[in-house]
């Protein structure tokens, strides 16, 4: 397992995707959002594909940290889209949201000229 509870991987033509894992800790934000940064700056990012496909509910507190990474990305021009949201997360994220998320969402990479918030 990755000490940071996550995979980044590049999938080409700036394009990451970050995958979280059950080890994710976002109450380590600062540190996990600074270690995502570095390497999508080193690295030249335009997008962040964040895999929702096994966080099977949204909280206030997980949507925190998405918001935050999301603004994070959004500082160095790098757009993040969470895909693969399932229904039970998007259904329990509409309850509290208020406004437009800081992210993008989409069913999954290939969706991507479709994204809508």
């Amino acid at each position: 397992m990755n000490q940071y509870g996550y995979h980044l991987t590049p999938i080409g033509g700036g394009d990451f995707l970050l995958e979280p894992m059950y080890g994710l800790d976002t109450s380590k934000a600062d540190e996990l959002i600074e270690g995502i940064l570095l390497r999508l700056q080193a690295s030249k990012s335009v997008r962040l594909y964040y895999d929702l496909g096994e966080i099977t509910i949204i909280d206030p507190v997980y949507y925190t940290w998405l918001e935050l990474l999301a603004r994070a990305c959004c500082t160095m021009n790098v757009r993040m889209v969470c895909i693969h949201m399932q229904p039970t997360a998007a259904f329990a994220l509409s309850h509290f949201l208020q406004g437009d998320p800081a992210f993008e969402t989409a069913l999954d990479v290939d969706s991507r000229n479709s994204t809508v918030v």
